[in-house]
């Protein structure tokens, strides 16, 4: 009994649905070097941390212009009375 891989798990050159596959053939007949072996969630997350720092290092700086915009606008407030 062969068991198959289905074309999805195969590696692709780029990795995206239109690269072209490494070795297409090798793959499909069950060779490991030429399947994605992780799954989507362990993907997801390997994202994730890699890109945690940029949202944390992004939300601080919007947080900064917001609160400068504030005392601007306070200081503004105490200009016109």
């Amino acid at each position: 009994l062969e068991r198959s891989m289905p074309e999805a798990c195969c590696l692709r050159e780029l990795q995206s649905r239109e690269g072209m596959f490494v070795d297409r053939e090798a793959c499909l007949s069950g060779v490991e070097r030429f399947q994605n072996r992780q799954g989507c969630y362990t993907v997801i997350l390997n994202s994730f941390e890699t890109y945690v720092y940029l949202a944390g290092a992004l939300a601080i700086g919007v947080l900064a212009i917001e609160l400068f915009a504030m005392i601007f606008a306070m200081c503004l407030f105490r200009g016109i009375q």
